[in-house]
């Protein structure tokens, strides 16, 4: 290398690097926001579909009644407030569908991110759903668990009076679920 000759990075180079590292990088952020969001709509899901499976087990297998029902302090049930507070499972013992500090706490799901709503939507009680022994509920309802951020990812977990729980894209019409839909 003859003297008198440096090699380097011009300071137009590094410019022209940092401003296409920086368009990609703010290509990229809203994306992965998305994606978060998503993931995060699923999770509930799988959480609300696997908290009413574990329920009607229970109730089947241990040949009890068995509650599920939206509680915001993970020990008893409540009738205000939004599914998105949380909610236990319990064996209800005195069959009154409320828990007593002596019976049996099953499982507990803490408050959801401040993003995705919960709605329950059923003929009767919308603040718990009751499992016999026999695995039947005594209502038809509708879980619809949506995030306004994430609205193609939105479903409709469709509980029968057989126990069976059905996962749905669309609302019982066909048409799309919303995020505070009164319909």
């Amino acid at each position: 290398m003859p003297k008198g000759i440096a090699f380097g990075i011009t300071l137009l180079e590094i410019l022209t690097t940092m401003a296409a590292g920086s368009i990609l990088f703010g290509l990229a952020i809203p994306s992965m926001a998305n994606l978060i969001e998503q993931n995060r709509l699923a999770t509930h899901v799988n959480n609300l579909r696997a908290s009413l499976h574990l329920t009607r087990s229970n109730a089947v297998h241990q040949k009890e009644q068995t509650v599920i029902c939206k509680s915001s302090d993970g020990k008893s049930c409540i009738r205000t407030g939004k599914w998105t507070q949380g909610w236990i499972v319990f064996a209800d013992d005195d069959r009154n569908r409320h828990r007593t500090e002596d019976e049996r706490l099953i499982f507990v799901n803490r408050a959801v991110s401040s993003n995705t709503q919960i709605e329950y939507r059923a003929f009767g009680s919308r603040h718990y759903i009751t499992y016999r022994p026999s695995g039947l509920t005594r209502t038809n309802g509708t879980f619809y668990v949506c995030n306004p951020k994430a609205p193609k990812r939105s479903k409709a977990l469709i509980l029968r009076k057989s126990g069976r729980i059905r996962l749905s894209d669309t609302r019982a019409d066909g048409k799309p679920i919303k995020c505070g839909d009164k319909s």
